[in-house]
């Protein structure tokens, strides 16, 4: 339960017959729930920054520890934050008395969710062949197909006693209680189903986005302690007041320059940049042929350019172009993740949408700006870098799950293209 809600004077119940909803949760956008006081009373700046400074520095040595502990481990924490996210995100409209009053209240929101869990994830293997690859059990290859099938026979006993809990007197806080969850569920599950495709495709897709909102969140936080409002006096975003152009801008700055070279440190560890063949082996045992985005090349610069350095050519790694790109997005579009979520607390009155993590909030208050950045990196990469991640071992493993007609049916086909092509006698 979140815990400015628990002081919230209970609104008086709807009277019988009544379709109203009874004890709205709604609090004046400009109210202040009295958690939110109590919050930053007694602590002073430097007090507060230290705590960040420390518990952030953990959180960051723990998501090394598991990205360093392979595929599955850093695909297990992803699934785990998507269920507290959900936990929390549920919580703001928490109603103790409804919750008592209406039938199998907190059972149905995360039937729902853990529906579009089972969903998202078993849809996402089965259409995309370098996910489907990687399983290497024919029983689950086999149980995979019937994902879907299960989701709907789901869907519908979920959809069935939806209707049948519906009580008189609550019905419009029931369906809003149901468009609330629909909505997390994009949220948590819709957009970070799109990091198990990062994952596989090579930890640095997973850890460089992660990495570019941490630079950004954390040197927004201190160019706006040091240069908030003594540059641009205008107000950055209403939403938020606290933050500052300043912070904004110098933010930005700092996380395209520290994008641009992250790729160079992370180039030199395979276990990040080589796709993921086999689910069994050791993550620090993987090797594999450089993908082509991290393979050096010249490239020729612009003729004033180049007459104003003095260089004609750079030699670079591709992926430092793109990730130029993707550390304008961290910096331009991914914040107002962050902006999103500080309109929900404002909403609600709330801080903080819990207090697991000293001196950051929630888990939704410390990943609100990955989500986006996930999703875009997911699409990026599919869209600009993907055929690269194609390899031969994964085809293999696909053939090895055919039939044996079906494997003899490829090689003659095979075999036909390249006689056509002249490869072959």
């Amino acid at each position: 339960m979140a815990p400015s809600l628990r002081n919230r004077k209970p609104s008086k119940p709807a009277e019988e017959g009544s379709d109203t909803d009874a004890g709205d949760d709604h609090l004046d956008e400009h109210s202040t729930a009295p958690a939110t006081k109590a919050h930053s009373k007694g602590e002073g700046k430097l007090q507060k920054v230290l705590k960040r400074l420390f518990f952030g520095s953990l959180l960051l040595v723990t998501l090394c520890v598991i990205v360093a502990s392979g595929h599955l481990a850093t695909l297990a924490l992803v699934q785990l934050v998507q269920i507290m996210m959900f936990r929390e995100l549920v919580n703001v409209r928490y109603s103790a008395r409804k919750f008592a009053d209406v039938p199998l209240f907190r059972t149905m929101q995360w039937g729902w969710f853990f529906t579009c869990m089972l969903y998202s994830y078993g849809h996402a293997v089965n259409t995309n062949a370098k996910l489907y690859s990687l399983i290497a059990s024919p029983t689950i290859a086999r149980l995979l197909s019937y994902v879907e099938i299960v989701c709907m026979g789901l869907y519908s006993v979920l959809l069935v006693t939806t209707v049948l809990t519906l009580t008189k007197g609550y019905y419009k806080y029931q369906m809003g209680q149901l468009a609330w969850t629909m909505a997390i569920c994009v949220f948590t599950v819709a957009q970070v189903t799109s990091f198990m495709a990062n994952i596989f495709n090579g930890l640095f897709w997973f850890l460089f986005p992660v990495a570019l909102v941490i630079c950004n969140d954390s040197m927004a936080y201190f160019c706006g302690m040091a240069f908030g409002r003594k540059l641009i006096k205008r107000t950055f975003l209403l939403l938020s007041p606290n933050k500052t152009w300043e912070g904004f801008i110098g933010g930005g700055v700092c996380t395209v320059i520290f994008g641009c070279f992250l790729p160079v440190v992370l180039a030199h560890l395979k276990f990040l940049v080589c796709p993921a063949e086999h689910l069994s082996a050791s993550v620090l045992e993987m090797d594999c042929k450089l993908p082509h985005v991290f393979v050096a090349a010249p490239y020729a610069l612009p003729r004033p350019l180049a007459t104003l350095v003095g260089v004609e050519q750079l030699t670079l790694l591709p992926v430092q172009l793109h990730a130029l790109v993707l550390g304008v997005f961290a910096s331009v579009v991914a914040p107002f993740g962050g902006f999103f979520a500080s309109g929900i607390k404002r909403a609600y009155g709330l801080n903080d949408f819990a207090a697991i993590i000293p001196g950051h909030g929630g888990v939704f208050d410390r990943v609100d700006c990955q989500l986006i950045m996930g999703l875009a990196t997911q699409i990026y990469h599919s869209t600009f870098i993907g055929t690269g991640a194609i390899s031969l071992a994964r085809v293999m493993t696909l053939a090895w799950q055919l039939s044996v007609e079906e494997q003899l049916d490829m090689y003659h086909q095979f075999g036909a293209h390249l006689k056509q092509h002249g490869h072959i006698d």
